[in-house]
């Protein structure tokens, strides 16, 4: 999946507060729209930004977290996510809505990155199944290596009897560009 360095342990550090944060809506932009589902392809969009995703910290508000619609460099579909990260004090992030997922189903994970200078830490949550509690926190990618082609990545999840959600939030650290495309939670046959 990726090495984990001292810089990568210093954002996993961060990201304790920045999920805090986050979790109460502070300087977060968050467009959601139910009948879009995961959204990971991005296609979905309103005002500028895709729905289901949120980003902080807030990027009409701070000029460290550029969001962009990218149509020219996709791996799949019309559009990719673009973050533009420059310096910051805080840690920025982008957070997945909740995707339902099965008691006692294995799911894959997966999406596609590219990266120009950034360290990215992903971070795969699993809730109960009313989005409350936390059951497990792991972290599933984690780079800071140059990207310049489209890369996936993926995990297989299974889900336990008392989990009921999965949320993706991604860390960004480091300045530089980040593209994002083909975000999935698939649940796998068999």
């Amino acid at each position: 999946m990726g090495v984990v360095n001292s810089r990568t342990t210093a954002i996993g550090l961060v990201a304790l507060f920045g999920l805090f944060v986050m979790s109460c809506g502070s300087d977060e932009l968050s467009i959601g729209d139910s009948a879009s589902g995961l959204n990971g392809g991005f296609e979905t969009t309103e005002h500028g930004y895709p729905v289901n995703w949120a980003f902080f910290p807030n990027p009409e508000t701070d000029s460290a977290l550029q969001v962009v619609l990218d149509s020219e460099d996709v791996a799949e579909g019309a559009h990719s996510l673009k973050v533009v990260v420059g310096p910051s004090e805080v840690l920025p992030a982008i957070r997945s809505r909740r995707i339902p997922v099965q008691p006692g189903r294995d799911y894959r994970l997966a999406m596609s990155v590219k990266n120009e200078g950034c360290d990215i830490q992903v971070n795969r949550i699993v809730q109960g199944p009313h989005g409350k509690t936390v059951h497990r926190r792991d972290m599933i990618i984690s780079t800071s290596a140059s990207l310049p082609e489209w890369e996936t990545f993926e995990e297989i999840l299974s889900v336990a009897p008392d989990e009921g959600n999965v949320v993706l939030v991604v860390m960004l650290g480091a300045s530089g560009t980040v593209w994002l495309d083909d975000v999935r939670v698939e649940e796998v046959a068999g």
